[in-house]
C-alpha cells in the first residue's frame, strides 16, 4: 500500500522479519513524502488484506509483526490501493525451445521478499544478448542462454530458500535452527550468503549452507 504521513526516515529502505509469526514488514520511501509499505504473512493465516477498507487491518497486523514501528505508522493515510498477491515461486524447467526464449517473470517468478525478480529479468536480457552476439546460429545461442539461466536461477532459488527458512519459517525445526545460528551470525555477519546483492555466481554449496545455519 502507498502511504503518506509516516514518521520515519526517507533515506533508508527497511525490511524487518518476525520469524515467530512468519511475517515480514517493508518500508520503501518514495518522493513527496510517500512510502510504499509491505506486509508479508503466511497464506494460511486467514487474512485477506485487499481494498481500501482494510487499511486498519493492514496497520494492525503490521504493528503486531513489528511493534516498535507503531509510532511511525500512527498518523498515516492511504494514497493508493491495497493489493494482496500470492508470492509462491514458479519456473519453467528450461526457458528456451524452438526459437522462443522466455525471460524474467515469463521464465521464473520468485518470492519478492528478497527482491530478485528485476535483477533476474535484467540478467536474462544481458545473457541472451551476449549469446546472440556470440553465435550466428541463434538456436545454439538460445540453448546457451537457457543453460546459464538455469544455473544462476537455481543458485538464487536455493539461497533464498535457506534465508526464508532462517528468517521467516515459524515452525519448530526452523526455530531450533535460529537458536543455533543467530548468535553466530551476530558475531560474524559474513555467515549470511550475500547472493542477493553480490550475484548468483557466488558459491552456494554445502559449506555455505552449513555456515549459515551454524553447523560449522
Amino acid at each position: 500500500m502507498l502511504l503518506t504521513g509516516m514518521s520515519t526516515r526517507d533515506d533508508m529502505l527497511t525490511f524487518l522479519f518476525n520469524a515467530d509469526l512468519g511475517m515480514v514488514v517493508g518500508i520503501a520511501p518514495e518522493t513527496k513524502q510517500r512510502y510504499r509499505a509491505y506486509l508479508g504473512y503466511p497464506t494460511g493465516s486467514g487474512l485477506a488484506l485487499q481494498g481500501s477498507d482494510k487499511l486498519g487491518a493492514f496497520l494492525m497486523e503490521t504493528k503486531r509483526a513489528a511493534p516498535h514501528l507503531a509510532e511511525a505508522y500512527a498518523d498515516v493515510r492511504s494514497v493508493g490501493p491495497l493489493a494482496t498477491f500470492d508470492v509462491s515461486e514458479s519456473w519453467v524447467d528450461h526457458p528456451y525451445r524452438d526459437g522462443v526464449a522466455l525471460l524474467g517473470d515469463a521464465a521464473v517468478t520468485s518470492d519478492p521478499t528478497f527482491g530478485q525478480g528485476m535483477p533476474t529479468a535484467l540478467r536474462d536480457a544481458r545473457v541472451l544478448r551476449d549469446a546472440l552476439l556470440q553465435h550466428s546460429d541463434w538456436d545454439q545461442a538460445g540453448k546457451q542462454y537457457a543453460r546459464q539461466h538455469d544455473a544462476y536461477f537455481q543458485n538464487t532459488h536455493k539461497v533464498c530458500g535457506w534465508l526464508r527458512t532462517l528468517f521467516q519459517d515459524p515452525g519448530p525445526e526452523a526455530q531450533s535452527l535460529r537458536q543455533r545460528a543467530m548468535p553466530l551470525i551476530a558475531q560474524d555477519l559474513t555467515r549470511v550468503p550475500d547472493h542477493i546483492f553480490s550475484g548468483p555466481e557466488m558459491p552456494a554449496d554445502e559449506a555455505v549452507r552449513a555456515r549459515l545455519f551454524g553447523e560449522c
